[in-house]
């Protein structure tokens, strides 16, 4: 399997956004370590460095999502350094205050937007003059688009959202590129929830034990490893298509904390 994964991947050129923590980091290094040729993008270039150097090798360039002209900028820089095409798209990057609806001020909603549903949008956009004709574009979601988790309910929009943008690009851009959304567990680590005070978590997680809501959390490089060979897979056979993937682990035999929501 190991060197049927390598085989697909090998010299493949991808940008996977939001590198430099959490769950695209480990993705990022795992398609490096796998062959392909990265460009680890996000805000933080001393975290991204650093994941190169852990992955061995890599670009950093850096993309703030929430402006535009660092998108444009950010994807030609990605292709220029990727030989002018890319294979592939990797959308991590996720965020949201932990606050009832009745709480969110403007800002909120539009920062949660932003990051969630129009950032990889404008990304999409930019990269479409570079975009291969076999692309595969993967942005991670979360299963809280299905059920709305109290106190992340504009988050749950967001993603949901995002869905629908996703299955816009199926509908609008035909031909062999494809479109994948990732719908992510709770999944560590993560720095989803570090803005997140323990008040605040503590009461929402009495609400998500009503709500009814798993507690298995999957590990971040297993989450990489699994959408490593999920991409390799569709890099393989080109008519192979993925729309849509729920990842979550399966419950252990007694009760975890929650940890943080993805």
């Amino acid at each position: 399997m190991a060197d049927s994964i390598t085989d697909a991947l090998a010299g493949r050129r991808l940008l996977v956004v939001g590198a430099s923590s959490g769950s695209g980091r480990a993705t990022a290094i795992a398609l490096v370590r796998a062959g392909a040729d990265v460009v680890f993008a996000a805000r933080r270039t001393d975290k991204l460095q650093a994941a190169v150097d852990e992955a061995g090798a890599g670009h950093v360039v850096a993309i703030d999502v929430l402006d535009s002209d660092s998108v444009s900028r950010g994807v030609s820089e990605a292709a220029d350094l990727l030989g002018g095409t890319i294979d592939g798209i990797v959308y991590t990057s996720g965020m949201s205050p932990l606050r009832p609806l009745a709480d969110l001020s403007a800002a909120d909603w539009q920062q949660v937007f932003g990051v969630n549903t129009i950032g990889p949008n404008l990304v999409i956009a930019a990269a479409l003059p570079h975009l291969s004709d076999d692309a595969v574009v993967t942005v991670f979601s979360s299963d809280s688009s299905l059920q709305p988790r109290h106190s992340l309910v504009a988050y749950a929009a967001a993603k949901r959202a995002l869905e629908a943008t996703l299955e816009g690009w199926r509908t609008e851009l035909l031909g062999g590129r494809r479109f994948v959304a990732v719908l992510l567990g709770p999944t560590m680590p993560t720095e989803f929830g570090d803005t997140f005070d323990a008040e605040t978590m503590g009461n929402a997680f009495v609400h998500w034990q009503r709500q009814g809501f798993r507690t298995g959390l999957m590990n971040a490089d297993d989450v990489a490893g699994g959408l490593t060979s999920c991409l390799a897979a569709m890099f393989a056979a080109p008519d192979f298509g993925i729309e849509t993937m729920l990842l979550r682990a399966p419950e252990p035999p007694q009760p975890e904390p929650f940890g943080q929501a993805q």
